[in-house]
């Protein structure tokens, strides 16, 4: 059924409503959100001056690739708060058109199209289960993820050769960019595909190519890691074995942190109307076997501590994307019995605006409400970037920064940080320098470390030479030996 004018105009309220939802935090930061997205600004200017050294973090290459590319065309430490809010819309617009497709049988099928969209971005973001407010990896993948699966199970269902052939094009896609975003997807698939086997025969050339896919991933993870051959396959292994403490941070976090209460009862009603429904069940199969399958795997974490292929925060966040179409799919199935109750059409109009409307409501009432430990953070301020922008002037060198900071060091001013929050350095000796007062302890970890600018928020009485004051941000020139400063031309702040 062809789009109407209205329903265009609602798609692009969707859409816009998307666009401000993702980029309201950096109302109040212009900065990125999270130390995440400082550390693949990172490894893509290492990338852009093949500066690439064997280490896990290659394995996702094809973000930093993108990130590489867009830097090209603009500065990515002053764009990246556009970039989660524009891909949002790329995102909803693939999950529209694929709902649509899925539901062309259906009377209402933009209804519940349009509500799995609006299901989409109630979703909720923080910096421990991440989410659409952060343009990562996982972020990038989830659109490509609704299509790989979107388009193995047309393949299945309809024995199109054509689709299974693009999914697994897809799946390769992403393999390099985000390798888990296909992981868990395996056992996914796996059901689908034993489910529906007598659907597989004439189809059993075109699945032998998915064996690819471990083949490439071996590839890739030799190719990026640099890992001995001899252990490679037993490193693999361990790597896909998540234990309890994966991450910065390991919670005990409520399913409530991403996704509302009443979108997860719409769910409940939706994903029961398909397993009470043969016709249903037959066309709509995976939004069943997607949610319980990831709902499996997450009580097997619970029992005990370790997820297989996937780690439990990222199937937590994979769980919730599956369910924005069985919420869309249990209101449409509520708006129906609505029609059944009520004889008259006005009435039946009325009560049906009146839940659209309580629904939407509660949906995005606690979009915002987020757990004291997993709220976002700033890594920098106006002043900051300032400061470290001030430092472009000079070749790069090692410096010390506050941990706090330390993760936009290299992205703004070139310039090695000693130690960052989580991924690399010498944290030890960077806490150390700022605790001690003593001179001394100080000039030898400069000396160790080859340090040759110091950043601090408050003075120092070391003689060393201060280069730099201003709003609270001090910069000293050690004795180390340092190259002369060098033209320049700094980025306009925000």
């Amino acid at each position: 059924m062809k789009t109407t004018k209205n329903q265009l105009l609602l798609i692009i309220l969707v859409c816009i409503t998307a666009f401000f939802l993702i980029y309201s935090p950096h109302l109040s930061n212009p900065f990125p959100l999270h130390i995440d997205e400082y550390h693949h600004i990172s490894s893509s200017i290492n990338l852009k001056q093949n500066n690439l050294t064997p280490n896990l973090s290659n394995t996702e290459i094809g973000f930093h690739f993108v990130l590489l590319t867009i830097s090209y065309l603009t500065n990515l430490i002053l764009s990246y708060k556009y970039l989660a809010a524009i891909y949002i819309i790329l995102t909803i617009l693939t999950l529209f058109t694929i709902t649509k497709q899925e539901t062309k049988q259906f009377k209402e099928s933009f209804l519940i199209s349009i509500f799995t969209i609006i299901f989409l971005i109630s979703i909720k973001s923080n910096v421990n289960l991440l989410g659409f407010w952060f343009f990562t990896p996982l972020t990038l993948a989830i659109p490509l993820i609704y299509l790989y699966i979107h388009l193995f199970t047309s393949g299945i269902n309809h024995q199109n050769k054509k689709h299974l052939i693009y999914s697994l094009l897809i799946m390769l896609l992403l393999l390099p960019i985000h390798a888990i975003s296909i992981l868990f997807s395996l056992p996914i698939l796996l059901i689908y595909l034993i489910i529906k086997r007598n659907k597989i025969n004439p189809l059993k050339k075109n699945l032998s190519l998915f064996l690819a896919i471990p083949l490439v991933g071996i590839i890739i993870f030799k190719l990026t890691t640099q890992f001995p051959t001899n252990q490679l396959l037993q490193k693999l292994f361990s790597l896909i074995l998540f234990k309890k403490g994966w991450g910065v941070l390991e919670l005990n976090n409520s399913p409530f942190e991403l996704y509302s209460p009443i979108a997860y009862i719409l769910a409940i009603i939706g994903l029961l109307a398909i397993l009470s429904n043969k016709k249903y069940r037959e066309n709509l199969l995976i939004h069943v076997i997607w949610p319980l399958t990831l709902i499996l795997s997450i009580i097997i974490f619970k029992l005990t501590n370790i997820s297989f292929l996937s780690p439990y925060q990222r199937n937590l966040f994979y769980l919730v994307i599956s369910l924005p179409f069985l919420s869309a799919f249990g209101l449409y199935q509520i708006i129906k019995h609505l029609k059944k109750l009520s004889k008259n059409p006005t009435t039946h109009k009325i009560l049906k605006i009146l839940l659209i409307i309580l629904v939407i409501f509660l949906t995005f009432k606690s979009y915002y409400l987020i757990p004291e430990q997993t709220q976002l953070y700033k890594t920098i301020n106006q002043s900051d970037y300032k400061a470290l922008t001030f430092l472009t002037q000079y070749p790069s060198s090692t410096i010390l920064t506050p941990i706090q900071i330390s993760m936009a060091v290299f992205p703004i001013s070139s310039h090695n940080p000693l130690a960052t929050y989580y991924f690399y350095g010498n944290r030890q000796d960077l806490e150390q320098f700022y605790q001690t007062t003593n001179c001394n302890t100080k000039n030898q970890i400069i000396t160790k470390h080859n340090i040759s600018f110091i950043y601090s928020k408050s003075k120092i009485d070391c003689d060393w030479g201060e280069i730099y004051n201003k709003n609270k941000n001090i910069i000293y020139k050690t004795n180390q030996p340092t190259p002369s400063p060098q033209p320049h031309s700094l980025p306009t702040p925000p």
